[in-house]
């Protein structure tokens, strides 16, 4: 007989309790993939099996021929070319037996009074070896991408027809798929397996669907991670000057760590500033970062590079605080009270404005209800007695004016207005 290329007809394929039903051939394989297509002509049915174990001379499956579903038919059948004997069972409603191996059969029920019935077909026990490597040091150690190497061991088909009509390609990363395409034969070499910004082990496999639809799983290969992931943490994000905040790492995968500390974002005015003309500090190397106190009110970026040493290609990664999420330092804001009572027993006798950073300007007004200016001190250690020009002043509501200047950049002033009550 002549075979000319199959159609791409997938009738059926299951794992599990495979069978397949076909007018009066129902074709079973317990525990494979079983799969029917037919010939251009569709003059011949194919069963393809999964010759899951590569066995040399495979010899599993049971076809089950039932010519009506009534009894009293008589059979006979052939294997390639050759008469088989006949086993009966029961009533002879329907002939089966396991099938002795790969070729053409030949099925055949006569009974009195009824047309002959006949099938034909051929099976096929298709086996497809594909397994997989990451077979390159360099090139498992890449930061962006890796080669999954395949090496492919098509179907042996023999008298059948062994061009392939699409071949199905399929990657997955622990069990979630990634990649699809396909190709009119079994030749792919390789995968490409992408992997940016994954700090931790993978697993990959491949899938191969052949062209008769039944699928083939690679052996599952481990990509061990040399990519970090730079991560941190900086308590508090936000306060009054001076504002000490501590930095933690939370990077993945890294072993070398480089931190960032820039001015004020506001300081920072050239459109190219160099490194040093824009770090309030030297870069710190190391983990762990130690504590730094911001003297001064502003607004500031942080940066960790951490850098994974053990890969040839140094993968690293970068994190730098964005506008919003940038460390907020407000102004140093004087501890001024609203009420003082200068009644000479030693509490709260002197209206003082207090800072918790030294100061390198101070200058502090008091005014009366009419704007008047009845005090004015300089150092920030002094303060107003509640006297005008050295007699008591009256009690009632007073207003404070105080201007400042922080340690850090003596060009910058801040200015604070309020009421105060004065109570004998």
């Amino acid at each position: 007989m002549k075979y000319i290329l199959l159609l791409t007809c997938i009738l059926g394929a299951v794992s599990g309790f495979a069978q397949i039903v076909n007018g009066p051939v129902r074709m079973e394989a317990p525990g494979r993939q079983l799969v029917l297509t037919t010939y251009s002509d569709g003059s011949t049915d194919l069963y393809v099996i999964q010759n899951t174990d590569n066995e040399p001379n495979p010899q599993f499956g049971v076809v089950q021929f039932t010519p009506d579903g009534s009894n009293g038919w008589e059979y006979e059948w052939s294997y390639n070319g050759t008469f088989q004997p006949v086993v009966y069972q029961g009533d002879s409603t329907y002939m089966r037996m396991d099938l002795p191996g790969e070729g053409v059969y030949y099925l055949k029920g006569t009974k009195a009074g009824s047309s002959p019935v006949e099938a034909e077909f051929h099976v096929f026990y298709s086996f497809l070896d594909v397994t997989i490597s990451l077979n390159s040091v360099e090139n498992e150690m890449d930061c962006e991408n890796v080669t999954v190497y395949l090496n492919i061991v098509p179907p042996q088909y023999g008298s059948f027809p062994g061009e392939a009509n699409e071949v199905e390609y399929k990657f997955f990363e622990d069990g979630r798929q990634l990649t699809y395409f396909s190709l009119d034969n079994y030749n792919a070499p390789s995968i490409n397996w992408e992997v940016i910004g994954k700090t931790s082990d993978k697993k990959g496999k491949v899938e191969i669907k052949d062209r008769f639809g039944i699928v083939w799983e690679s052996n599952e290969v481990i990509w061990h991670s040399y990519i970090p992931k730079a991560d941190f943490s900086a308590t508090p994000m936000n306060g009054e000057a001076p504002l000490e905040v501590t930095f933690t790492s939370a990077s993945e995968n890294a072993d070398y760590f480089e931190w960032y500390l820039y001015k004020d974002t506001n300081e920072i005015k050239t459109f190219f500033p160099t490194l040093s003309d824009s770090l309030l500090q030297l870069v710190y190397y190391g983990e762990h970062l130690p504590p730094y106190t911001y003297e001064h009110p502003g607004e500031y970026q942080v940066k960790l590079v951490v850098v994974n040493t053990q890969g040839i290609n140094r993968c690293s990664d970068t994190l730098l605080f964005e506008a919003g999420n940038w460390i907020v330092v407000d102004s140093s804001l004087l501890d001024v009270p609203n009420v003082f009572t200068p009644n000479g027993d030693g509490i709260n006798d002197l209206f003082q404005a207090k800072s918790e950073q030294s100061l390198k300007f101070f200058h502090g007004i008091i005014l009366n209800r009419w704007g008047r200016k009845v005090y004015e001190w300089r150092d920030p250690e002094g303060g107003w007695d509640g006297r005008i020009g050295g007699k008591y002043a009256s009690p009632g509501t007073y207003f404070y004016i105080i201007t400042a200047t922080g340690r850090e950049i003596d060009a910058r002033k801040y200015i604070q207005k309020g009421a105060l009550l004065l109570v004998r």
